[in-house]
C-alpha cells in the first residue's frame, strides 16, 4: 500500500507536466501543426510516458481544456460566494462572467480547432461532445447560483441559456481576434450584448 502512493503521485506529476507542455506547444503551434514528439520534448519525457497517459494528442487537448475549465469553475465558485448583494443585478452577473471568462479568449483557437476536427471525425466527436456536456453540467449550478445571489432567476432552459452565452462569447472573441483587437477589453460584442441577453433571459426572483 505504501509503495502505491508514490507511484500514483509520480504518475499524476507526469500527467501534469504533459498537460503543461501541451498547453504551451498547442498554444504556440496549434493542434494540427503539433506532434506527440513536440509535447514529449517540451515535457522532457519519452513517447512511452505519453502513451501511458494519453491515447492521442486529441485526447491530450481535451484534458488540457478540461483542466482549464476546472480552474475557471474554482474561481467562479469563490467569486459567487463573495459577491455583493446590492447594485445593478444584471451588471453584477455580467461583470462576474467577464472577470472569469468561462468562454473567453484563453485557448479559443484550440477550442475552435478541436470543434472543427470533431465535425469531421466521428471518433473524436463523441468524447468532445461528452466533454462539453460535462462542462455545462458543472457550470450550470454556478450560473444559477450567481443569478440567485443577485436576486434573479432564469426564464429559459438553463442549457439554452448557457449555449446562448457561450455562442456570444465565442463570436465576440473571434471577431476581436480577426480584427487584431484585445478580445477582453474595449467595446466588444459580448460587452455590448451580454447585459441585454441576461435581462431577456431572467426576471427578479419572487
Amino acid at each position: 500500500m505504501g509503495d502505491q502512493a508514490p507511484v500514483k503521485r509520480s504518475r499524476r506529476a507526469t500527467r501534469e507536466r504533459l498537460l503543461d507542455a501541451a498547453s504551451e506547444v498547442f498554444g504556440d503551434r496549434g493542434l494540427a501543426a503539433s506532434t506527440v514528439e513536440d509535447v514529449c520534448e517540451r515535457a522532457g519525457f519519452t513517447r512511452g510516458a505519453f502513451y501511458s497517459n494519453f491515447a492521442s494528442k486529441e485526447e491530450l487537448l481535451l484534458a488540457v481544456l478540461d483542466r482549464e475549465e476546472a480552474r475557471v469553475l474554482d474561481r467562479l465558485s469563490a467569486a459567487v460566494a463573495s459577491a455583493p448583494k446590492d447594485g445593478d443585478l444584471v451588471a453584477l452577473v455580467t461583470e462576474r462572467l467577464f472577470d472569469l471568462q468561462p468562454f473567453g479568449s484563453a485557448n479559443h483557437g484550440l477550442r475552435a480547432e478541436l470543434s472543427l476536427l470533431s465535425m469531421r471525425d466521428p471518433h473524436l466527436a463523441a468524447p468532445y461532445h461528452a466533454a462539453r456536456v460535462a462542462f455545462r453540467e458543472r457550470f450550470r449550478p454556478f450560473l444559477e447560483r450567481a443569478l440567485d445571489g443577485a436576486g434573479l432567476r432564469l426564464t429559459v432552459d438553463a442549457d439554452d441559456a448557457l449555449s446562448t452565452i457561450e455562442g456570444l462569447f465565442e463570436s465576440s472573441v473571434r471577431e476581436a481576434m480577426i480584427a487584431g483587437a484585445d478580445p477582453n477589453a474595449g467595446d466588444t460584442l459580448a460587452r455590448r450584448m451580454l447585459p441585454t441577453l441576461l435581462r431577456a433571459m431572467t426576471r427578479p426572483r419572487e
